[in-house]
């Protein structure tokens, strides 16, 4: 067969599974867990074609969408598709996954932002009224003032949550595609194990400026623009040393040989909230002061 007659048969097949995917995610109960796969087929054909083809290719699916599901699932097929498409351009450029994954996030981000601005002002949606509502919920064992608390801090920090939601739904993405790329002849780069993750040491400057800043003058900039600036720097930054944490007990772990506590150690420290806390400090120190190098020389000296 023709590499150019190859190619259309292949755009076609994975263009006609992406709708099936956005067919079922839009009239089907199985949506929340389909709409995670629509970005897969776009990422293995980019992988191997040049951004002009993607570009059609995603404004095909785009028109194929509106026509089989209306304009509201048309507008989330360009999203995915945009973002399967940019993910597969950057694994072809890069052979890296970790830039694959952060563009995938940025994607992400760009689409949530964009859909809760058309809710907002579109369909004249009150997210005030909503999280009202949702402050009316409150489990009876739960203080009201530490609920209310809760609730303000949630309204903070939804640009980190959707930060991290898209890295996390780019890195499930990711191993999907991996996996389905094996088994295609289609590679895509490997991340590195977690144990030799490790982050700049320059973000425990901006951690501890927010930090100082949120002590000093948190009464004077509550309800401003730098509050929630600050307090979405500080939990991303948790964020980042709780993964860092993480490396170092796993690399620990692996230095030592203790490879059938591995799985325990990850899901008692995720499910614990206190030894999340633990861990994030755990990543603090290992940056600040590398504790891998010494912990590796002293493991090697015997």
């Amino acid at each position: 067969m023709p590499s150019k007659t190859k190619h259309l048969a292949e755009n076609a097949l994975m263009l006609g599974i992406a709708l099936v995917l956005l067919f079922l995610s839009t009239y089907t109960v199985l949506g929340g867990f389909v709409s995670f796969l629509i970005p897969l087929p776009f990422i293995l054909l980019a992988v191997n074609r040049t951004v002009p083809n993607m570009v059609w290719i995603s404004l095909a699916f785009t028109f194929l969408g509106w026509i089989i599901t209306g304009p509201f699932a048309a507008a989330f097929a360009f999203f995915t598709a945009t973002w399967g498409s940019i993910m597969g351009i950057i694994y072809s450029k890069k052979r890296a996954a970790l830039p694959a994954i952060a563009a995938g996030a940025g994607v992400f981000f760009l689409g949530a932002v964009s859909l809760l601005g058309s809710v907002a002002f579109g369909i004249n949606v009150d997210f005030n009224a909503i999280l009202q509502e949702v402050s009316k919920l409150r489990p009876e064992m739960l203080p009201k003032e530490q609920y209310d608390q809760l609730i303000q801090l949630i309204k903070i920090v939804i640009p980190t949550m959707i930060v991290i939601g898209g890295f996390l739904w780019s890195a499930i993405i990711h191993g999907l595609a991996s996996l389905i790329g094996r088994r295609l002849r289609r590679p895509i780069p490997a991340l590195k194990p977690i144990r030799e993750w490790s982050f700049p040491r320059s973000l425990l400057y901006y951690y501890f400026i927010a930090m100082i800043s949120l002590l000093l003058f948190a009464e004077s900039m509550q309800g401003t623009f730098w509050e929630i600036a600050l307090m979405n720097l500080k939990v991303m930054l948790d964020a980042v040393f709780t993964l860092q944490g993480l490396s170092f007990c796993l690399f620990a772990a692996y230095l030592y040989g203790w490879k059938r506590l591995t799985p325990v150690l990850v899901v008692c420290l995720f499910i614990f909230p206190p030894l999340s806390t633990i861990l994030s400090l755990v990543g603090i120190f290992d940056l600040g002061i590398r504790l891998r190098e010494k912990l590796e020389t002293r493991v090697k000296r015997g």
